[in-house]
């Protein structure tokens, strides 16, 4: 790596440490305050010790339910707190908070009241990043995170011999001491520069129930080893280059594309113009390269990668290789899920056993790596979840038991699919090899049929209707020919009838006007078109044998393209008579059997080829598992050598090809060990696959890209961003000290790049990777939108993306199947307010939720009735901008509607990021007198909001405080709905 790309390397690193170690919201958290010498002692006193545990009795957080008893909590001690110093009733330092702690420190507290080292997760001391240099603008600096960093690596030892809490109390004393220069039991931070006292602390001590997570901790773990790597790392030296990714032409879906794509996981619906369009740019791709999929709501983002993943399983199965490596990832457990949930819900197409897993136990595509707090909710949901030692999930399906029932399972199974009455795994395997390999020759014959179709001029007719069409022409020009030979014979014949002498003197005019009155008389309507009585026999009998030749040569045109599409036909039927015999119906009730245009063929290959290919490769895969292939000895199990983890990931890729968890996760379960030291496997994963990569901050994923090879990137920048915990004056501190930019005039250029650590994406980051481009924007876009009606959508396709949208679902006013027809897609229901109410930092509108309740509650049955195949939870959903309103809400649903209060899905917009109901619920909250902010503040909360919304999108509450303008989120929601008032309905039901 170049200096710059080091420098990134280590700025992200930096950025990741400083959202780790931040500071805790005493206006937030409870705490409970014990004097210093209660810490120094590690015994707190009885009253605080039991207000911990009754707090603690309250919640269940991450790692505690499972890894301590009941008699242990974990907290985290604010040692150093700055004081608030008032002059004349007002504060001094107007940029400190009150009660605002720069020392922390994580241990366990017994019921006893002694504190504890915590030696299993070793969670440390730690400074607020903010409050370390370097920084933009210092306000207080109370010392330098390299001294942090240096102290924390020079003190490894100390941290693993630390077994009493007066060895916790040396350590803690010793790096507070270390990094701010003062003394520990002293109430005074020195200024840096100066040596004179600066700020006065606080002398209490306060203890707070430890609500945090060290999520980062792998991730961090692996930009230190980064740091000191230097094999090549393409991927990963692609996403942090500065440089933007040269625009290459798109590609074109020609037949050599169609020919490339083997697999799909779903035989239902064939991919839309713009899902092909990605997919064939996929299949284009080389080793170090991020494509980029702008992907909005509705838009089948999740089909599209089931189609990537299927894809890469079938050729490598073809290829008789192991499977491929795929990971897909996200930082939030929302995102990861909703891709587990997917993989395991594929629909049947009714293709005899083939569709249902052959060995017991495994019921889905993905196994879930989640974290340790995760897994009663993996167990819960029925995920198939496990982890790097192979516990859960793998060890259940690869018990000796199971493998014994798989194997039973798998052999009846394939002897059922085949007619077959095989003895063995192996014989199954090959039988399924070839069969795969069947099918894939019929799908290049196909299209190949196609393409010849369509270089026969069939004009999108059928080929069957073609044939007749050439029959009947053929027909048409011999009955001409024949009429040709009789109009012949009439002419000689009244040629004949002309006296002679008139034909020798026809060189007069009086001789020459008898010839032509005869002609003239003689001539049929349909030579009216060609023939005159000006033209003398010879030219007559001229033309009458150019139109003979003109026939014959149509006839011959006629009859070889005939005979073409004849054996076009021909081949196209004995090809669907071997299908068959493969138990493949190549067409339904309602397909056009002898249609072979081009494009038709490659979506029938879709819902038919591959997908049974795609099945195939799956079952190819189980025999390969149950023969034992890299199969672990039992003291290989639960270690991380490089080679046992080679083995465990392609067993498991073969039976479930892909691998799902957050990028907290993702490091942790490619750390190896050889050779006496822990190292990363780089440039081993074959994909990985990012979610909702809008939502993702650079830094936080940046990492995992060295464990690539290559990497598909999907998200929607017009979603909800992610949650920044660096903010821009931070970020550019971070950027120049650790020489990701040499100076702060270069800032922009990171920003251009989306490689800085506040308020970019990795979406934004893929883009400048990838070199496609799409309406004028960098990176590919999926534009076919079947969630929503058209008129919903189009606030969206209005609001953030610019007309490209391509609404599928239709209106719903012109929907026969529409649920609840007098009922608008998009409309209001006012209600007269002045000002909402402030609570806290949040606001709420009590009566604005209790006309909510009692709409619901008046056409609960009506909804639940109108949607009989639906559960209850799906169909209504109350979206607000404020907290304060969630909670009124549900407190007025429970009130009004006890019995069915926890089917009405209520929350912010973040909340409701990647879902989706029937019917969707505005909550504007703001008075007609307040403005709308919020609203305003970000389209992307509205682009989500209503988004979310298949059938009907309602707001409640007062029209008048949305704005007018319509280049707003709420003034172009306001021209929406204003001439749509609900109000009438509301009265009739």
């Amino acid at each position: 790596m170049n200096n710059r790309l080091i420098g990134i390397t280590k700025y992200f690193r930096n950025a990741v440490a400083a959202q780790t170690n931040m500071g805790i919201d005493f206006k937030v958290d409870n705490f409970f305050i014990i004097d210093p010498k209660e810490l120094g002692q590690g015994k707190l006193n009885p009253i605080a010790c039991k207000g911990i545990f009754t707090e603690a009795k309250k919640n269940t957080f991450d790692d505690e339910a499972k890894s301590r008893k009941k008699s242990l909590v974990n907290v985290i001690i604010c040692a150093k707190t700055i004081k608030t110093i008032y002059e004349a009733n007002e504060k001094v330092q107007d940029e400190i908070e009150e009660l605002t702690g720069v020392y922390y420190i994580p241990a366990i507290l017994n019921s006893e009241g002694l504190l504890i080292f915590d030696e299993g997760d070793k969670k440390l001391p730690w400074f607020p990043r903010e409050y370390l240099t370097p920084m933009l603008e210092p306000k207080l600096a109370i010392g330098e995170a390299e001294t942090v960093d240096n102290f924390i690596s020079n003190h490894v030892d100390s941290v693993e011999k630390i077994k009493y809490w007066s060895d916790y109390v040396t350590f803690f004393t010793e790096l507070y001491e270390s990094v701010t220069e003062s003394e520990f039991n002293q109430n005074i931070i020195r200024n840096l520069d100066d040596k004179e006292p600066f700020f006065e602390l606080e002398k209490h001590v306060y203890v707070f129930l430890d609500k945090t997570v060290y999520s980062t901790f792998h991730i961090m773990n692996l930009y230190n080893h980064l740091q000191d790597d230097n094999q090549p790392k393409e991927l990963y030296d692609n996403f942090i280059s500065t440089h933007m990714a040269e625009v290459s032409p798109l590609i074109e879906n020609d037949l050599s594309k169609m020919q490339v794509h083997s697999g799909q996981m779903n035989g239902e619906y064939p991919l839309s113009p713009s899902q092909r369009e990605a997919v064939n740019h996929f299949n284009a791709m080389n080793s170090g390269e991020i494509l980029a999929v702008n992907g909005p709501p509705g838009t089948g983002k999740t089909t599209l990668l089931q189609t990537i993943v299927a894809d890469m399983y079938v050729k490598r199965a073809m290829k008789k290789e192991k499977a491929p490596l795929i990971v897909a990832s996200s930082t939030n457990n929302q995102a990861v899920t909703n891709i587990i949930a997917s993989f395991g819900n594929i629909k049947k197409m009714g293709i005899s056993n083939l569709e249902e897993r052959w060995i017991e136990g495994v019921n889905s595509f993905a196994s879930y790596f989640p974290s340790f707090s995760k897994v009663k909710d993996a167990k819960r949901k029925g995920y198939q979840y496990t982890n790097q030692k192979g516990e859960f999930f793998v060890s259940d399906v690869e018990d000796k038991a199971n493998i014994v029932k798989s194997k039973a399972k798998l052999i009846q199974s394939c002897n059922e699919y085949f007619g077959s009455e095989y003895k063995n795994i192996t014989s199954c395997q090959e039988k399924l090899h070839q069969e795969l390999l069947v099918i894939e020759k019929s799908k290049t014959a196909l299209l190949s049929l196609a393409q010849e179709a369509s270089q026969s001029d069939l004009n999108g007719e059928t080929i069957d209707k073609c044939l007749e069409k050439l029959f009947m022409g053929i027909e048409e020009k011999q009955t001409a020919i024949s009429n040709i030979h009789q109009r012949i014979i009439d002419w000689e014949s009244c040629y004949k009838k002309i006296p002679f002498y008139v034909k020798w003197l026809k060189f007069l005019k009086s001789f020459a006007r008898k010839i032509q009155t005869e002609f003239r008389l003689f001539i049929n309507d349909e030579e009216q078109n060609f023939l005159n009585e000006h033209m003398n026999f010879y030219e007559i009998k001229e033309k009458y044998s150019q139109l003979y030749a003109e026939c014959n040569k149509a006839i011959s045109d006629l009859k070889e393209k005939k005979s073409v599409i004849e054996k076009i036909k021909k081949r196209y039927d004995s090809e669907l008579e071997r299908l068959q015999q493969h138990n493949i119906n190549l067409h339904g009730e309602n397909d056009e059997k002898y249609r072979l245009d081009l494009e038709y063929i490659n979506d029938l290959m879709d819902k038919k080829h591959r997908y049974v290919e795609f099945w195939l490769a799956v079952h190819y895969y189980e025999c390969r598992w149950l023969s034992g292939e890299d199969e672990l000895s039992e003291k290989q199990k639960s270690t991380n050598y490089t080679n046992v983890l080679e083995k465990f990931y392609n067993r498991l890729s073969m039976i479930t090809p892909c691998l799902v968890m957050t990028f907290y996760m993702l490091p942790r379960q490619f750390l190896a060990f050889g050779e006496q030291k822990n190292f990363f496997m780089y440039n081993y994963i074959d994909l990985l696959i990012i979610d909702e990569a809008g939502q993702v901050s650079p830094e936080i994923a940046a990492g995992s890209f060295s464990l690539a090879k290559k990497s598909v990137v999907v998200g929607d920048i017009y979603q909800i961003e992610p949650v920044w915990s660096v903010n821009r004056a931070l970020d550019k501190a971070l950027a120049v000290s650790n020489g990701a930019i040499q100076s702060l005039d270069e800032f922009e250029l990171l920003v251009q790049t989306g490689l800085n650590s506040s308020y970019s994406s990795v979406m934004k980051v893929a883009a400048k990777c990838c070199k496609y481009e799409k309406f004028d924007e960098k990176g590919l876009f999926l534009s076919e939108h079947r969630r929503c009606y058209d008129e919903i959508i189009d606030y969206c396709n209005r609001l953030v993306y610019k007309e490209n949208l391509q609404p599928m679902r239709g209106k719903g006013m012109e929907d026969e199947k529409l649920a609840i027809k007098h009922w608008p897609q998009m409309g209001f229901k006012q209600i007269d307010t002045e000002y909402s109410n402030r609570n806290g930092s949040s606001r709420l509108n009590r009566l604005e939720a209790e006309q909510i309740v009692e709409w619901i509650k008046n056409n609960f049955k009506l909804i639940a009735n109108a949607y009989p195949k639906e559960a209850k939870e799906n169909l209504i959903g109350i979206i607000t901008p404020f907290k304060a309103q969630v909670e009124c809400i549900k407190s007025e649903l429970k009130k009004q509607m006890p019995t069915n209060h926890s089917k009405i899905s209520v929350g912010t917009v973040h909340t409701f990021q990647g879902a989706e109901r029937n019917i969707i619920i505005l909550s504007t909250v703001y008075g007609k007198q307040d403005g709308c902010f919020f609203i305003d503040a970000n389209k992307s909360l509205m682009n989500v909001a209503v988004s979310r919304a298949k059938d009907k999108f309602f707001v409640f509450g007062d029209i008048n405080c949305l704005k007018d303008t319509q280049s707003s989120a709420s003034g172009l929601l306001k021209k929406c709905i204003s001439n749509i008032e609900m109000e009438m309905h509301y009265n009739e039901l």
